[in-house]
């Protein structure tokens, strides 16, 4: 997704900050595995290491990073001096009357989830401004909270501001970001300073020096205090031998493992196990039910929220000492193992080979498909297709996929025609577990689309790629092996259509104009030739015409909004209309009341449930209603 959809879904969002906590971090302390209990932006001045779950980026002065809900934190400060960490927490949602456009843009990919970092190329104003959002925030005042939002929205218009002028441009690590990224994902092997400079080109002696530079450490060092940070984790939460533990971080000689934890923690991993043990035993009952519950719910791991509260209540010790929280840990692994598991954590990754698929012989057919992510192998003719977008279309051609997309699946106009199909979340497990030999998407999120094909080949494409309907089923049909179901499919489309076609055309006046919109919240939408809410229907289809005030960029595309005080310009004569709102409550409007169309009641109200989908099936049934619509006003006005 382009930032500038990003943009929009920002546009249409209700958001609510949620609380602001302010940090500082000294030398070799760190905020260690927490959790972000909701989407949050955190601005870092100072030298050290962040990770957001797996990724990891170093700063020497300036760093604003953002995440989502559950995305695990880790802050480390290195050098002389201190860090110092802002974390502004939000939720965002989209209104309920939304378009459906943006719920599922949202689904396709969330940038309030989404994690990243860069360095401000406004440092000092962003840092002026986070200032001030703290301030404001700690004052808790009903203005103060007003003054909070205003800030929070100049942040958020900064950061879109300074990613739209890097889109296009690829943001490399940094030399100790490759090595910090790579001793994340290894620092259980065997590694040597000289075979990690060599794998990377660079000389060892350069690699260390740059890196303790940066981390005011060295990279063995470094990977030393990652053991031993594993290591505690396991002498404290596992009940795993001591030759166990030392082998799993790294050490087959468990001496060696001895000699350097007790250099590095000033005691042996035994002696530090039995102080664990002992420091739990001394709680007192009603202290141990608080720990044990604190596993569960986490008080000194993270915020829980009060969701008709405006701030967090917190409720455990200072976030300094968080790395001793065991949920903290437990989620932190968890989320490596999903992420591995997803494909997405980089070296760690599962292999496809690894992903459970049909049974196929060796010599399966296959064939090429042109997608938005390029050429792709598929077979010839799949048995098992999920299909997440595109269903109508798939249905059309005769195919029963195993699986639809969730809003496909709640269609009207497939009532009847998917029991038996398996609806398919957002949940990528699930999908495994349908075993399909094809995935269909317009999914246009590369890292989802990389999820996909680690279970099965994927086919993505938008639908905009197709200037007409015929294009789109011919399209699918090749991909499905379908070609002579889709040759008579359309034969016997093309035939309904043009009877449909020539009834309308009998009655409607050669210079009829015809709008298709969408109002809510006094937001205005229109729709062409290319869209749903009945731009298809109309323009492509029936062949009607549009105003001709209306500008040909706003008849391409798939949607876009337009400023209400040009309604009277473009609106036609007759309007096709998605609205929640009744006749008479457009008809006492000052402005959709003036329009000849609301007035002579030559408008064609539908809901969303309706007009979104622009499947061939829903086009039919569509065009048919529409055309109904059309001839018996025309028929009864004369």
């Amino acid at each position: 997704m382009s930032i500038h959809d990003h943009i929009q879904l920002w546009d249409q969002v209700q958001v609510r900050v949620l609380d602001v906590r302010f940090m500082n971090i000294q030398d070799s302390e760190e905020l260690r595995n927490y959790v972000l209990p909701t989407s949050a932006f955190v601005f870092v001045t100072g030298r050290g290491q962040l990770w957001l779950d797996q990724e990891v980026w170093t700063t020497s002065r300036f760093l604003l990073l953002h995440g989502g809900k559950g995305c695990c934190l880790t802050v480390e400060a290195s050098g002389n001096g201190a860090m110092e960490a802002y974390l502004i927490f939000y939720k965002s949602t989209l209104p309920a009357n939304v378009l459906r456009e943006y719920r599922i843009m949202l689904i396709n990919s969330n940038p309030f989830e989404q994690s990243w970092a860069a360095e401000p190329d406004n440092p000092l104003e962003l840092r002026e401004l986070v200032l001030e959002i703290h301030h404001c925030w700690t004052e808790q005042g009903s203005l103060n909270k007003l003054q909070v939002k205003a800030r929070f929205f100049q942040l958020v218009q900064l950061v879109l501001r300074q990613r739209v002028q890097m889109q296009g441009t690829e943001q490399l690590p940094s030399l100790s970001e490759y090595v910090l990224r790579y001793l994340t994902n290894h620092f259980r092997e065997p590694i040597s300073l000289e075979s990690l400079a060599e794998s990377l080109n660079y000389s060892p002696q350069y690699l260390s020096r740059k890196f303790k530079e940066q981390t005011g450490v060295t990279p063995t060092e470094y990977m030393i205090r990652m053991r031993m940070n594993e290591a505690r984790l396991l002498l404290t939460t596992s009940e795993a031998t001591l030759n166990e533990i030392a082998a799993y971080v790294g050490y087959p000689d468990p001496f060696y493992f001895n000699r350097v934890f007790k250099k590095e923690l000033g005691t042996t991993p035994g002696q530090f196990r039995l102080k664990h043990r002992n420091s739990l035993k001394k709680v007192s009952k009603s202290t141990g039910k608080e720990t044990k519950e604190s596993i569960v719910t986490g008080p000194s791991g993270r915020y829980p929220v009060i969701d008709d509260d405006n701030h967090y209540q917190y409720t455990g010790e200072e976030e300094l000492k968080m790395f001793n929280n065991l949920k903290a840990a437990l989620i932190s692994l968890v989320l490596v193992f999903t992420m591995s598991a997803c494909g997405t954590a980089g070296q760690n990754a599962v292999s496809s080979d690894a992903v459970a698929e049909p049974e196929q012989t060796a010599a399966a057919e296959t064939k090429i498909v042109t997608t938005a992510f390029g050429d792709v192998e598929i077979p010839a003719h799949p048995q098992r297709v999920a299909a997440i977008d595109y269903l109508g279309t798939v249905l059309a051609l005769g195919v029963r996929p195993i699986g639809g997309g969730q809003f496909l699946m709640n269609s009207p106009y497939l009532e009847g025609k998917v029991d038996g199909v398996e609806t398919i979340g957002d949940s990528i497990e699930q999908l495994m577990a349908l075993e399909p030999d094809l995935i269909i998407t317009l999914n246009p999120d590369k890292a989802a689309y990389e999820k996909y094909s680690k279970i099965a080949p994927t086919v993505s494409i938008a639908s905009i790629t197709f200037p007409t309907l015929k294009d789109e089923v011919n399209y699918f049909a090749n991909v499905l092996g379908k070609e002579a179901e889709a040759k008579k499919w359309l034969a016997d489309f093309d035939k309904e259509i043009a009877k449909i076609r020539q009834d309308v055309h009998d009655v409607v006046p050669a210079d009829a104009t015809f709008s298709v919109m969408q109002e809510y919240d006094r937001q205005v939408f229109i729709f062409g030739e290319q869209s749903g809410r009945g731009g298809r229907n109309l323009y492509e289809l029936l062949g009607l015409q549009a105003p001709k005030t209306v500008p040909s960029e706003l008849m391409q595309g798939a949607y876009h909004e337009f400023s209400i005080e040009l309604l009277s310009k473009y609106a036609g004569d007759y309007m096709v209309l998605t609205s929640s709102a009744q006749l008479e409550e457009l008809q006492a409007d000052p402005v959709w009341g003036s329009l000849p169309a609301i007035k002579n009641n030559k408008v064609y109200i539908w809901t969303e449930e309706e007009s979104w989908f622009r499947d061939p099936i829903a086009l039919l049934k569509q065009t048919q209603d529409l055309a109904d619509w059309i001839i018996e006003l025309n028929t009864t006005s004369k």
